[in-house]
């Protein structure tokens, strides 16, 4: 499933990305750190957590991630801020 970053934030190592349904996936950061609206592409509709690889569809590179939960908007922001 398609997805859209929609938030970063370096300093905590942190992204969200909007799924094409609307979910909302908190990301852990390794090494690689995707740019604000990069497509990624991965298996969010099963709902995947713990380490996961992706593909970011913009500059074509996969990233190593942590997928920490599937969540609202409300939730996503609160956890960009840390």
């Amino acid at each position: 499933m398609d997805a859209r970053i929609v938030g970063i934030n370096i300093a905590k190592g942190r992204a969200v990305a909007r799924t094409a349904d609307g979910e909302y996936v908190l990301i852990e950061l390794s090494t690689d750190e995707p740019e604000l609206h990069d497509e990624i592409k991965g298996k969010f509709d099963e709902h995947p957590l713990g380490d996961l690889i992706i593909k970011n569809m913009t500059s074509g590179e996969k990233m190593e991630v942590y997928i920490q939960n599937y969540c609202s908007e409300e939730f996503a922001i609160d956890y960009l801020k840390g």
